[in-house]
């Protein structure tokens, strides 16, 4: 590896973000969601380590599942978290251990209409209690249960729902989904899951029989205001070598664009990154970044490859020292806030040129 741009995934964080969970829902169930490759940390690597613990992983399509289970993860019930998307999927529920969810009236027909089932399958439908997008809509919602009832294709059945704006404690808006949800799903006395990240850390009224971390599991909090960053360990660390060191005077531009004009005499570096690595192209001047046991800041646009910081505070830099773009000296919520994002979309957009290994 000469191009030493590398994302470095502590595997026994992930467990301790678990246990994190745990403590924080110990009457609910666990379903770990490991989809968009783990949430861009490697589905595989991260449901080897949640197996033993997690009571069912969740993707978000059927080649997430059948990766996992083709990669000997064969212990652990997977859920499609967006159900099937054609019928002839149906005959993979069954072979792989896999748990549909049930969005639409599409999905409920072929699974009532299915003849492949050689014994009853355990499902998940879904309620949209406010999120607008997947799911029935009050009556709607009843008459699917209760087909789902007089159907011998069906075994277990788990209502569930999204939040909208869980991530926003000034809003009344996820009371109001859990008491809606609430007042359609208590006539029935079925498993119920409504919990994502946001909901275990801060809303326990939704821990029901099964909560659904994503983020929290990474080791990033879906909160602005950071509630419970100390309490989660931080899994990925980016990191990348500088590659060059000039020094340049007051006045001088950096970068495409001259969006950065030197105040003063500054010595910049440049450092292997940029957005063709994942790197948001957004991230403005004084983003932070960490080098030799400081931090620093960008200073000048990211490119493909490169990004530009500025090293005059920086004690003895030389080509080849490691920079920390995220990890454990630089919150990778500090990075997304500067590049007016979230940290999920950070994670998913690394690429494949970015080395991974595993810790």
């Amino acid at each position: 590896m000469a191009r030493k741009c590398t994302a470095t995934i502590n595997l026994s964080a992930i467990k301790k973000n678990y246990l994190y969970v745990k403590s924080l829902a110990p009457k609910s169930k666990v379903i770990a969601v490991v989809k968009a490759n783990g949430y861009g940390h490697g589905a595989i690597k991260v449901a080897s380590v949640l197996e033993s613990n997690a009571d069912i992983l969740g993707v978000a399509s059927i080649e997430e599942a059948i990766e996992l289970r083709e990669s000997e993860i064969n212990k652990t019930p997977i859920l499609l978290m967006e159900g099937i998307f054609e019928e002839s999927e149906l005959a993979l529920i069954e072979k792989h251990n896999l748990i549909p969810t049930i969005c639409n009236s599409l999905q409920l027909k072929w699974i009532l209409n299915c003849h492949k089932f050689i014994k009853p399958v355990n499902v998940f439908i879904k309620y949209d209690s406010g999120m607008g997008r997947l799911g029935f809509q009050d009556d709607e919602f009843i008459s699917a249960i209760n087909s789902l009832e007089q159907s011998k294709n069906i075994n277990n059945i788990t209502m569930m729902t999204h939040f909208s704006d869980a991530d926003n404690l000034e809003s009344d808006s996820t009371l109001a989904q859990i008491k809606d949800f609430e007042n359609i799903a208590n006539a029935r006395k079925y498993d119920s899951s409504l919990a994502n990240s946001a909901g275990v850390m801060e809303w326990s009224k939704s821990h029901k029989d099964y909560v659904r971390p994503g983020i929290m599991l990474y080791g990033s909090s879906p909160f602005s205001n950071k509630p419970h960053i100390d309490k989660l360990s931080p899994v990925m660390s980016l990191s990348s070598p500088l590659t060059s060191i000039k020094n340049f005077k007051a006045g001088q531009s950096i970068g495409y664009g001259n969006r950065y004009i030197c105040k003063n005499d500054m010595k910049i570096g440049v450092v292997a990154i940029g957005y063709g690595d994942g790197y948001p192209r957004s991230a403005k001047d004084g983003t932070p970044v960490f080098i030799n046991g400081v931090k620093t800041v960008i200073a000048g646009k990211v490119s493909m490859d490169m990004i530009t910081i500025d090293l005059t505070n920086v004690p003895e830099p030389k080509i080849g020292d490691s920079v920390e773009l995220f990890g454990d000296n630089v919150s990778v919520d500090e990075v997304a806030h500067c590049c007016n994002t979230i940290s999920y979309e950070i994670f998913t957009q690394i690429t494949q040129r970015v080395y991974k290994t595993y810790v």
